[in-house]
């Protein structure tokens, strides 16, 4: 049976948990870790923090191309140059779809020089989110903060503010749990997507004598040259069919640049100059969500959000009586904010208004 091993956070001082299926549980820093797990299978769980979950669609017989052809799906997901960052990829459904991790390269092979210089080399490596079992949504409480896992669509970690904010956005039957989340980590454990992908898989111990390995060779190679070739003149011309659509698409959204000289980069550049003001609002909206805890807004639900550039946000918020809401407006004004609520009502065993507040 493998020992466990978590890491709580992405600095290089979190703290970590160690244990083995339903033992004891500990906590320590490396030093005690590397003493407790010397000699042992170890399989590492990092936290949803780390690393970023996607769900591609590729074309269908990619075979041997499959892994261009995540690439190509990526480049249109991430800003990030793909060469600095690693995938992990599961398994493929129906022959076209699979969920992968992405997490920065250089990070992990940070992470993985400080283990082994301590005597420990995991065998396996998993995001801890992406061990919560269950067929239906779950949030396991887990190091301070939420894992969503289970049947949820993106695997990730919130911690409670974040999930209070984001209720109305999560699964209506999810699941909150709050007991000791080691044994379902180490249960989930078995069918979560391995990182030890890649340039991080372990090598094989033992080495095929070289007269064996150029038979290997030769023989992999003349069966499956035929199938290459056919591989690649369908993926070529699929290709080409998604070049001449993406450059169709391109001329028809964006008409005032009708001359294409590098499709990718002027793709880039364009998504740049668009995610910026989605930026800010998202700022915006993060300093929102920060007011609206400390001011009592557990008490209130958001009906209605509605923001416009140089004027602020409108919300419809439903409280169970006026109280709340007026301590609600007392809190945000107390910490800065120009609100006004107007639009008062009661409806049955609630009440509700309308709160603007300016920027």
């Amino acid at each position: 049976m493998h020992a466990l091993l978590h890491l709580s956070s992405l600095a290089d001082d979190a703290p970590l948990t160690w244990w083995r299926g339903y033992g004891p549980v500990v906590q320590g820093d490396l030093d005690q870790a590397a003493q407790a797990l010397a000699g042992q299978p170890l399989l590492l769980l990092l936290p949803a923090e780390a690393a970023s979950h996607h769900h591609i669609d590729v074309p269908p017989r990619s075979g041997r191309w499959l892994r261009q052809a995540i690439h190509s799906a990526l480049e249109e997901k991430l800003l990030d140059d793909l060469d600095s960052l690693h995938l992990a990829q599961g398994p493929l459904r129906q022959r076209r779809h699979c969920r992968l991790w992405v997490l920065r390269r250089d990070w992990l092979q940070s992470l993985l020089a400080r283990l082994a210089d301590k005597g420990l080399v995991p065998t396996r490596i998993h995001i801890d989110a992406d061990c919560i079992p269950g067929e239906q949504p779950r949030a396991v409480y887990c190091a301070d903060r939420w894992l969503l896992g289970g049947a949820a669509e993106h695997p990730s970690a919130l911690v409670e503010e974040e999930l209070q904010t984001l209720a109305a956005l999560l699964p209506e039957d999810l699941q909150r749990c709050t007991d000791s989340p080691w044994p379902l980590l180490a249960e989930g454990a078995q069918q979560a997507i391995d990182l030890r992908q890649g340039e991080f898989a372990l090598g094989s111990q033992h080495r095929l004598p070289w007269r064996a390995l150029t038979m290997l060779l030769v023989l992999g190679c003349g069966a499956s040259l035929a199938q290459d070739i056919g591989h690649r003149l369908v993926l070529e011309q699929r290709s080409a069919e998604l070049h001449l659509a993406n450059l169709d698409t391109w001329q028809r959204r964006v008409p005032d640049e009708p001359r294409v000289i590098d499709l990718k980069r002027q793709v880039q550049a364009r998504l740049q100059q668009d995610q910026a003001p989605q930026q800010d609002l998202a700022r915006r909206l993060d300093t929102l969500a920060r007011h609206w805890g400390n001011s009592g807004g557990a008490l209130a639900r958001v009906d209605r959000l509605d923001y416009l550039q140089g004027e602020g946000w409108t919300l419809r918020v439903i409280a169970p009586a006026f109280a709340d809401l007026e301590r609600l407006r007392e809190g945000l004004t107390r910490a800065g904010l120009a609100v006004q609520a107007d639009s008062t009502a009661r409806d049955g065993q609630v009440v509700s208004a309308r709160l603007q507040i300016k920027e």
